[in-house]
């Protein structure tokens, strides 16, 4: 299901021949009934989502391993490469890269990466460099190993990849005495910049070589941006940061017990000042979620003799994704309480009224992307219970929504759909709508933070007097502020 922000759905084939990196072990396949494998993969709970720009580009691809047992000990096929035209849809690179299912009925397990290499030396060990970051989506190192057990019996092998590296940014503004900012350029002294990745075990070793990195800076939007992809270090206080302007230089030293962790964002908000000794005002940051988990990590005002640092204000983390499974569903929709295959299995799933469930569409994803439908002129609920929270006080809420219009002149706005919190009406994003975008997925949020109980409820509710299109409901999106 997932439409938006990584989510593949591909059924792929398997002929086993030669990797460029190893020899596979499996048979070639001649049963043109053959049970073809069919992956559907997030990032940390996003959808379609990487470094750059947070979407996939046009001939991004990915490495996969089909094997058994522990690590890559018994590996069944090597290396096979797939590739995206930019959508998140993977394919097959070429007919001797795709796989299928043992025909024997044997469970197998699959190990996954990006960005794909051609050649791996024989232990699989993945070398990763940092020191260049003018196209950040060639070092944003993914990783997915949980599609565990599986047959020629399942409907869906579901690879959860995500990102091995740090990501920091530093979103600069110039102060007193800074005219502007034409021809910033921004430095990280003091971080390795190569590591090894072991793909058996998904663990990062061995970082050596401590040099100076140039971060990429560039416009977004208004502001001005340096963002750089480090290696995770437990302890980078003291490490220099240093903002370069034709006028002069300005540093920043990171504070004591600054770390920057597997798969977090840390976002640094900089104002450059030259001289005077006003009292520097710190901009609060609020945490959103991107690709990664977005650890704000205060605001600082940076002149050539005083630092100021304002405190960081909490840690956003994705807390669940419920996208509502994959399936042909064909003509039966289900409702929402005698469907089974929700992705949290563990939550209870409800429907006040009785008139929701679950369809899948032609026209969305491969087909097989189940997701709520709430009938038009008709009042309709998803009531998703159970929802715990631990040790994190405030709740963000993102989902996809798409509606059936008919006719080229029809208009409407997504933001029908009502959305309740612990039985607390919250008012969402608008995403008006046009003739052209019938069965079209857009994403809404809830606006601001809603406050989180141990045990929580979301609705989403299709209201009879204003759903007057039929409205379709997936990728539901719960992240957690430890503020």
């Amino acid at each position: 299901m997932r439409n938006q922000n990584i989510l593949f759905a591909t059924a792929i084939t398997l002929f086993v021949m030669s990797s460029s990196c190893k020899k596979d072990n499996a048979p070639v396949v001649t049963n043109p009934n053959a049970t073809a494998v069919k992956f559907s993969s997030s990032i940390d709970g996003q959808i379609k989502t990487k470094a750059l720009n947070d979407a996939w580009e046009s001939s991004d691809a990915i490495g996969v391993f089909m094997k058994t047992g522990t690590g890559l000990t018994s590996v069944i096929s090597a290396n096979k490469n797939y590739n995206t035209t930019g959508d998140g849809e993977f394919k097959p690179s070429a007919a001797d890269q795709t796989l299928y299912y043992p025909e024997d009925g044997k469970t197998v397990d699959f190990i996954a990466y990006y960005p794909f290499k051609q050649s791996l030396p024989s232990n699989n060990i993945y070398a990763v460099d940092v020191n260049n970051q003018t196209s950040q989506s060639a070092i944003d190192l993914l990783y997915a190993n949980n599609a565990t057990g599986l047959s020629k019996t399942s409907t869906n092998a579901n690879l959860v990849f995500s990102h091995k590296l740090s990501k920091i940014e530093f979103t600069v503004k110039n102060g007193t005495g800074v005219s502007d900012l034409n021809g910033l350029s921004t430095a990280i002294a003091g971080l390795n910049t190569k590591a090894d990745f072991d793909l058996a075990t998904g663990i990062l070793a061995n970082q050596t070589q401590a040099v100076e990195v140039v971060a990429k800076t560039g416009l977004r939007g208004s502001a001005v941006v340096s963002e750089v992809i480090v290696l995770p270090v437990e302890d980078a206080s003291g490490k220099q940061i240093t903002f370069s302007l034709p006028a002069g230089k300005f540093k920043l030293t990171l504070p004591a017990n600054t770390k920057f962790e597997q798969g977090k964002k840390y976002s640094y908000e900089i104002e450059l000042k030259n001289g005077g000794t006003a009292t520097p005002v710190a901009v609060a940051i609020s945490a959103t979620i991107t690709n990664w988990n977005n650890v704000p990590s205060g605001s600082y005002t940076v002149d050539q003799d005083v630092v100021v640092v304002t405190p960081p204000v909490g840690e956003d983390k994705v807390l669940y994704t419920e996208g509502f499974g994959t399936g042909t569903i064909g003509t039966t929709k289900p409702k929402i309480t005698t469907y089974t295959n929700y992705d949290n299995k563990t939550f209870t799933f409800a429907d006040s009224y009785g008139n929701a469930d679950l369809r899948t569409i032609s026209t969305y994803g491969d087909g097989t992307n189940a997701h709520v439908w709430l009938p038009a002129a008709k009042d309709a609920s998803v009531v998703i219970s159970g929802v715990t929270v631990s040790g994190y006080s405030k709740l963000k809420i993102k989902y996809d929504a798409a509606a059936n219009i008919q006719g080229s002149s029809s208009t409407g706005n997504l933001n029908v759909i009502k959305v309740k919190v612990n039985g607390v009406e919250y008012a969402v994003t608008s995403q008006p709508i046009v003739g052209a975008d019938t069965n079209k997925f857009y994403t809404l949020e809830v606006v601001g933070d809603v406050p989180a109980l141990a045990n929580n409820t979301v609705e989403f509710f299709g209201p009879a007097a204003t759903n007057t299109l039929g409205l379709r409901l997936d990728n539901v999106i719960i992240t957690g502020t430890n503020k």
